[in-house]
């Protein structure tokens, strides 16, 4: 096994921005997550140390060719977004769908996109939620605030009614319905109007290119891996 030529030698250096569970979030103050266990489990193959960096998601995917990081990971979507020369993106790992979590209460008069007129949409800025929540919900006069403090703090103010929806991949949002549940096991909140962007939404890992060899293992991991 040749050795990787890592920003930091030994190390696997990766960005991440920790708000986008499940593929990476905080639990009891670390970072984990499908995304991080992926590659923690490239980094020991490898032979590899590992390092997480928390990045704010706008942009993330240009860390690893601004020579921040070996790889940028949290459940991003190559679609539009150019890397320059010294950034790749890795091979897909997952394909995910739109979708708006939403309480319990409202799921007979939240189903389509004109119901969102005068509604609270959050999403998280410069995502593929963002991107779509403006061509899909805003046209129907719904409000769209880019800013999630943590999704923590967003479903907190879904749940409260400060908000309506939270824009998030089915994945994500799917795992935080599942994850905020009332004491007697119910589950408050839900997904509604799942559907697909004008593009498959495939999710990658954006990867530093001055070393060929490292976007080619982690490609033949992904393709191992699942």
């Amino acid at each position: 096994m040749n050795k990787l030529q890592t920003i930091v030698p030994d190390i696997l250096t990766i960005c991440t921005y920790s708000e986008f569970a499940p593929f990476s979030y905080k639990k009891d103050g670390s970072v984990v997550g499908t995304d991080i266990e992926l590659l923690e489990n490239f980094a020991h193959k490898m032979g590899l140390n590992l390092n997480i960096i928390e990045k704010q998601f706008d942009g993330l995917w240009n860390m690893p060719g601004l020579g921040q990081c070996d790889i940028s990971a949290a459940g991003m979507m190559s679609e539009g977004r150019d890397l320059d020369d010294k950034g790749i993106w890795s091979e897909s790992y997952i394909t995910v769908k739109r979708s708006l979590l939403i309480r319990h209460t409202d799921k007979d008069i939240l189903k389509e996109p004109w119901n969102f007129s005068g509604k609270k949409i959050v999403v998280t800025p410069e995502s593929a939620a963002h991107i779509d929540a403006i061509e899909r919900y805003e046209t129907y006069g719904a409000i769209i605030i880019p800013t999630v403090p943590s999704q923590n703090v967003i479903v907190n103010q879904l749940l409260s009614g400060e908000i309506d929806a939270f824009g998030e991949g089915d994945v994500s949002n799917g795992f935080l319905a599942e994850r905020f549940t009332e004491n007697d096991g119910s589950n408050p909140l839900i997904l509604t109007d799942i559907h697909e962007m004008s593009f498959p939404e495939e999710l990658s890992f954006a990867v530093r290119s001055s070393d060929k060899g490292l976007i080619c293992n982690l490609n033949e991991f992904i393709n191992e891996y699942f």
